[in-house]
């Protein structure tokens, strides 16, 4: 039997956001086929659960480090200046991680999930490694940045761009297979690697929550989905408050759910009539009369969940060119409303409310065909048998 060493660089449970979702999959595409053990790097303390999750996927062989915040800041700006390391790669930076990989035995395989653990690869003993990148941030970043009004991200992207670029292409090359979750990232980083291509692979998510398609009156309530400690996601909902919502026809409702919202965006929220849930536990029964899916990402991007669920549920999804770069062949106007300035997403509302854009729920869901989690399985199973 195979031994599989899997470092984590945050929580994989409860599977309520993107990196769990991702992160979890790979490690139940593994367990109970090979010996699992598993290494958490977390800037928080464990979630209540995931004891009991890793027992019921057969893993007993687990260890979890803390990074204390003050000693993360420390080595972050340490690493920045003397190994021009990325700000957030060097704040997971930790000797007692360190000491432990380099004790375990060598595995046949370790398996990196994202960037920030990506150091730890030079302290594992194994015949292969694999790394999920998930996105290139870089990119996120960099078009982040430049929507941005200055502030302390604003510099904080401008300074972190440039090193994560170099710190994935470093990544890519030392890692035996690269996995990015669309064939858009995957091709762009292939260019920065100079032809080296063969190590690129996308692979995309598959769908989490099968919701089931809004009623009629959905036509007239959007809703934004996703934890609001996550930047991209907060920067996105405020700029559409900001610049969209209090111009949209009064017809329209509104709901926003999502962990970690701050007390004065839970104000601004509900002075303007719109619904908040910190979680749902029935997302079909609360969106139900809900069938406008928004994400204004102005970062970010990539495959986001909420819309890969949003089209595989029929639903009308409204999103900016950046969160649209996960999706292939999709077209403006048929399977989405594709929009950048306020103005283009005021007309999008008009042209709901008015009949303009047609719904066509079955071409919708078209679009996302094929999308499965499957595909982690059958990526697991190929090193397995080989």
């Amino acid at each position: 039997m195979k031994t599989i060493t899997f470092v984590f660089q945050r929580n994989i449970f409860p599977k309520s956001s993107g990196y769990p979702l991702r992160a979890s999959r790979w490690l139940e595409a593994f367990a109970g086929k090979a010996k699992v053990q598993v290494v958490f790097i977390n800037a928080r303390p464990i979630n209540p659960g995931t004891e009991e999750y890793l027992r019921n996927l057969g893993v007993t062989s687990w260890k979890h480090f803390e990074v204390n915040k003050f000693r993360g800041a420390f080595n972050a700006i340490w690493y920045f200046f003397t190994r021009a390391m990325p700000l957030q790669a060097g704040y997971y930076a930790d000797r007692r991680a360190r000491n432990y990989l380099s004790s375990l035995p060598v595995s046949d395989l370790s398996f990196f999930s994202e960037r920030r653990v990506g150091d730890y690869m030079r302290n594992v003993r194994t015949r292969q490694i694999w790394i999920d990148l998930c996105d290139l941030v870089d990119d996120n970043y960099k078009t982040g940045a430049a929507r941005m009004n200055w502030s302390p991200y604003k510099l904080y992207y401008l300074l972190e761009w440039p090193l994560l670029r170099r710190w994935d292409i470093k990544l890519a090359k030392k890692s035996d297979r690269t996995f990015l979750v669309t064939e858009y990232f995957a091709r762009m980083l292939a260019r920065r690697l100079n032809g080296d291509a063969r190590k690129i692979q996308p692979l995309e998510n598959g769908i989490n929550v099968d919701l089931d398609p809004s009623s009629h009156h959905g036509r007239y309530g959007w809703y934004f989905l996703g934890p609001l400690s996550y930047k991209p996601n907060y920067d996105g909902l405020k700029w559409f408050l900001d610049n969209v919502q209090p111009f949209i026809a009064r017809r329209f409702e509104g709901k926003v759910i999502g962990v970690n919202a701050p007390e004065s965006l839970k104000s601004r929220l509900k002075a303007a009539g719109i619904t908040y849930l910190e979680y749902a536990d029935d997302l079909n029964y609360e969106l139900k009369d809900f069938g406008i899916c928004i994400a204004p990402m102005i970062s970010g991007g990539g495959l986001l969940n909420k819309c890969l669920e949003a089209f595989h549920s029929g639903r009308i999804v409204i999103l900016s060119p950046r969160a649209s770069t996960g999706f292939k062949n999709i077209q403006n106007g048929v399977h989405a409303l594709v929009c950048d300035k306020a103005e283009a997403w005021l007309q999008a509302f008009d042209d709901i409310q008015s009949g303009k854009y047609v719904w066509h729920q079955k071409r919708i869901q078209h679009l996302v065909d094929g999308y499965s989690w499957e595909r982690f399985n059958d990526e697991a199973n190929g090193f397995l048998q080989a």
